[in-house]
């Protein structure tokens, strides 16, 4: 419809009087839809706020811009017409200066008429009554007009503002910026527009006392229009007023909100602090935290009675209204004590860290705990290597005075041990439960370590003693065994006497029972010496078990061995000795029989008187042939005998035998051979 009014190119005084007649009939209906335009918002507003879904929030938002900029548009569009015909107007006048006064008062009256009309809309006001045409000056009429329309707009378009549902609800967030610049600039506006409202006052005097009654119209409007200021004026000021107070009321809130905001962050971040430290480093680091703390929440103090002083001064301007608590409802005692406590608790905790500080044991606890820890850890990594197995004996003497020289260490460094115990029961006496406790452990696990290696040195020490003295006696009792046995060695090894010296057999003979003997009387230490090899062997590194082994393996054969030489060797004695007699015997006998056999037969003197004689003679001497020769067989077996038993002896016992034995052969055969001669002599 705006677009269709035609507002430039115009001539004729009518058609621009009807055109801004239209274009003010159109500008009161737009003013008068405003409130509702305004209303339409705030309903838009609240209805965008309750949509959760995003997408038809975002399409909703969308539309209602939309609409707003086609109102501007609108509104745009009106302004410039009204402002294009006006000028028209002014143009037309000018250069139809030359027509007739009534003609000028034709326009004049149809265009106050037209402002009449349109501020009758406005205010709603009942219509003008008819009044007479007259002549009046246009200069005036028209510079009312304009002066007129000015102000009417400006109240207008202030009004609209200063009427908005904003003002209708009190905050206690937010931003009224917006809505601040906004009254700000109408009231920039008020004195130029207050000046055009006095202009067209005088100009409405001015054509009441050139025309009198026939600018009654004039004069109705212009009093209307003051009366409008004047209310207009009030609004203005009591938006103003309203301004200034929710200012204050929002910077009141601000400020309570921002101190409500430091104090639960000191509260939440005193309700997860960590139990105080029991390290001196970490324990200043929360200190300095905490002191920070209560320096933050104690430069608060001049902000909370700052809020206590500003809510007073905003309950006291409301004073006289019904309530001013209700909206004002900030409950600053409540936050003083919630302050006051969250403060006093930090202060408690900072005292609390002081303490804890203070009853910490010096750095010099700290050093002596590293340095003990690392010897601790030193010496138990060297008794973590086995010392106490069994090896050469130079070794195990030198791992002895390894582990005695950790004994002296141990015993220098009682001296930290003590100042450590000291320390932690001043720690006891001073700190909290719960540090205590921690120190507490700390110091037990030191001192089971400290207790569990002196405990472990003794016993190391005593027991590689004890294995260096087994091994001292097995190798002792070693060397004395294989030392016997290399002597007994010696005799079983040496010459045997002569199988017929019998008291040479017979002295060997008691030697070797006496070695025998000597055998049964060693063999408990032997198997003593077998008991402490394989125990040595059982805790004997391998290697060095491997050795023991071997030492066992080649004493016990050569004791075995030097037994059965020994057995052996009596036994051989024996047999010798009593075969020896035995043949010793039977070739006495055998002598003893040849040599009565030759006093019998060989010495003796025969006689031969007569023949009878000779021949019993000779029958004697042939019965002493048989007989002789008879024994010829055990004259072979003595001598197969003999030379059977002397080739079982050592060449050197040879000899007594055998001569023996070829001195009864040379006499048997001698006796045979003489017998045999003697008896063919007697033949």
């Amino acid at each position: 419809m705006v677009r269709s009014i035609k507002a430039s190119n115009l001539k004729d005084h009518a058609e621009i009087a009807a055109c801004l007649r239209r274009l003010s009939t159109h500008k009161a209906e737009l003013e008068a839809k405003h409130p509702t335009m305004d209303k339409l918002c705030s309903m838009s507003q609240d209805l965008l706020f309750s949509v959760k879904n995003k997408e038809v929030a975002s399409k909703l938002e969308a539309r209602l811009d939309s609409f707003a900029q086609r109102w501007d548009r609108l509104v745009q569009s009106l302004e410039m017409n009204i402002s294009q015909v006006q000028l028209s107007s002014t143009v037309s006048t000018t250069k139809q200066s030359e027509m007739t006064h009534p003609g000028t008062v034709t326009v004049t009256k149809v265009t106050t008429r037209e402002k009449v009309s349109a501020l009758r809309h406005t205010r709603e006001s009942p219509p003008p009554q008819k009044k007479r045409q007259v002549v009046v000056d246009s200069e005036l009429r028209k510079r009312f007009d304009v002066d007129f329309t000015e102000v009417h707009s400006y109240m207008t378009r202030g009004e609209a503002i200063l009427q908005s549902p904003e003002f209708s609800v009190s905050r206690k967030d937010g931003s009224i910026q917006e809505l601040h610049d906004k009254v700000q600039a109408i009231d920039r506006e008020r004195p130029e527009k207050y000046r055009k409202l006095q202009e067209a006052t005088r100009t409405a005097q001015t054509l009441v006392e050139q025309e009198g009654s026939r600018a009654d119209d004039i004069a109705q409007a212009a009093d209307q229009l003051n009366q409008r200021w004047a209310g207009f004026c009030v609004l203005l000021a009591d938006r103003l007023t309203w301004l200034a107070y929710q200012t204050k009321v929002l910077a009141f809130y601000s400020l309570y909100e921002q101190s409500e905001q430091a104090v639960d962050s000191s509260d939440n971040w005193l309700k997860v602090q960590a139990p105080p430290a029991s390290e001196p480093e970490p324990l200043k680091v929360q200190l300095d935290r905490c002191r920070e703390e209560v320096a933050r929440l104690s430069s608060l103090q001049p902000q909370v009675d700052l809020l206590e002083k500003q809510l007073k001064e905003l309950k006291d301007e409301k004073e006289g209204e019904e309530d001013p608590s209700a909206f004002l409802d900030a409950d600053i005692t409540a936050f003083k004590e919630h302050y006051r406590k969250v403060l006093e608790d930090l202060r408690a905790r900072e005292r609390q860290l002081q303490l804890v500080l203070e009853s910490l044991p010096p750095a010099r606890y700290k050093e002596t705990i590293s340095t003990l820890l690392a010897w601790l850890q030193q010496c138990e990594a060297k008794l973590s290597i086995p010392s106490t197995a069994v090896t050469e004996y130079p070794i195990m003497e030198q791992r002895l005075k390894d582990l005695q020289a950790l004994q002296v260490a141990l015993a220098e460094h009682q001296g930290e041990v003590d100042y450590l115990t000291s320390a932690v029961e001043q720690v006891f006496q001073k700190a909290p439960p719960d540090i205590s406790q921690k120190y507490r452990i700390e110091i037990d696990a030191i001192m089971a370590r400290w207790r569990r290696l002196g405990s472990t040195l003794t016993d190391s020490v005593q027991r590689i003693q004890e294995l260096m003295a087994k091994l001292m006696q097995f190798e002792n009792d070693v060397k004395t065994l294989k030392k016997w046995m290399a002597d007994v060695d010696v005799f079983l090894n040496e010459e045997w006497p002569a199988l017929g010296d019998s008291e040479a057999l017979e002295k060997q003979l008691e030697q070797c029972t006496a070695l025998v003997n000597d055998i049964h009387t060693i063999q408990p230490s032997v198997n003593g010496i077998n008991e402490v090899g394989l125990y040595l062997k059982k805790e004997a590194e391998p290697p060095f078990a491997i050795h023991i082994q071997k030492e066992l393996d080649d004493l016990n054969a050569q004791w075995e061995n030097v037994c059965k030489q020994a057995y052996a060797k009596k036994s051989a004695l024996k047999g010798g000795l009593d075969k020896t007699m035995a043949l010793r015997k039977e070739m006495q006998e055998m002598q003893e029989w040849i040599n009565q056999a030759e006093e019998d037969y060989l010495e003796r003197d025969f006689t031969y008187k007569t023949p009878e004689e000779l021949r019993k003679a000779v029958e004697e001497l042939k019965r002493a042939q048989e007989e002789v020769h008879s024994k010829e067989l055990k004259v072979k077996l003595l001598t197969d005998s003999v030379n059977s038993f002397i080739g079982k002896a050592p060449p050197t016992a040879h000899d007594a035998l055998r001569s023996e034995l070829d001195i009864l052969t040379a006499n048997y055969q001698r006796l045979c051979s003489r017998l045999d001669g003697k008896c063919k002599t007697l033949e």
